[in-house]
């Protein structure tokens, strides 16, 4: 890492230890928290945006200058399931739309503890069933997700191969949240390197979201079969506490036959992309999921 790689992502390192957590301000605070840091991260201008509904459901197409039309993402946004939204996934979501030459949509699912499990399930269903039942090949239909919002999309692709329904063309997972039980050896390992995330915090997060067995497939989706999926890629960073999760998923999945890529970033915490304005490596990450939607779809 160059000099100055290095000095502004020291300096995105202290930003973040000094942000309060829920826990400290209460959620109605940490959500509004979110959604101011998100104005200083504006879409570039060439983005157009197109808001509607789905079914009383928040949703946003997001059109960059140059897009094809037969390439499709649903993004489902992280958030620790309590938080997050269209606004303060925008500019991420954005650039993924314009490294893929894509539309994206972005939607906004119930949150917790107000709609806990299975309301934002239910929720990723209901959109990823618009898009099908309204986007028949040729168009091709991705799926990307951060976070938590990637354990929602790992539990929609079980339900999906379970049914024999359509699956999204190809996957790509951001820092992926997939083991609500948080028993991974990385929250011990990692403890403290990773200035958006610790154990303590996910623990009672996830008790948040729900209050039923957190091993539950469509809980904690890692413990699913996922044989007969479509192509994934997974990027996590060296620094997360829940880098496990992506190494773990990765493993079952190449078990089950499925093409996989694991991508672990050096020296990158939880969701580094959300910085890209600022991070090369966000950028770089980012570029790499359009290559990666673009092989595909």
């Amino acid at each position: 890492m160059n000099k100055k790689n290095s000095i502004i992502l020291s300096a995105i390192l202290r930003h973040l230890k000094s942000q309060p957590s829920f826990e400290t301000i209460g959620i109605k605070s940490y959500r509004t928290l979110l959604e101011k840091t998100a104005l200083a991260f504006k879409p570039d201008k060439s983005i157009k945006l197109e808001s509607f509904c789905i079914k009383s459901i928040e949703a946003q197409w997001i059109l960059p200058l140059n897009y094809n039309e037969k390439r499709i993402i649903m993004y489902i946004h992280g958030g620790g399931y309590i938080a997050g939204s269209i606004n303060s996934h925008r500019d991420l979501a954005s650039r993924i739309a314009i490294a893929s030459d894509a539309k994206v949509l972005i939607f906004n699912y119930g949150l917790a503890p107000e709609h806990p499990f299975p309301k934002g399930l239910m929720d990723v269903r209901t959109v990823y069933q618009w898009l099908v039942d309204n986007f028949h090949y040729p168009h091709k239909i991705s799926l990307v997700a951060d976070s938590a919002g990637a354990g929602l999309g790992l539990a929609l692709l079980s339900e999906l191969l379970t049914d024999g329904r359509p699956l999204p063309v190809c996957t790509a997972f951001i820092s992926p949240w997939i083991d609500l039980e948080c028993k991974n050896r990385s929250h011990i390992e990692n403890q403290g390197k990773d200035p958006m995330l610790s154990q303590s915090i996910l623990k009672k997060t996830a008790r948040l979201y729900t209050d039923q067995h957190l091993s539950s497939p469509l809980i904690s989706p890692v413990n699913n079969d996922f044989s007969g999926i479509t192509p994934l890629l997974i990027q996590t960073g060296e620094q997360e506490v829940l880098i496990d999760d992506s190494k773990i998923l990765a493993e079952n999945l190449k078990t089950s036959g499925a093409e996989v890529q694991l991508e672990i970033w050096k020296d990158m915490f939880h969701v580094w992309h959300y910085f890209a304005k600022y991070l090369s490596q966000g950028r770089q990450a980012i570029k790499q999921i359009g290559n990666f939607i673009k092989k595909y779809s």
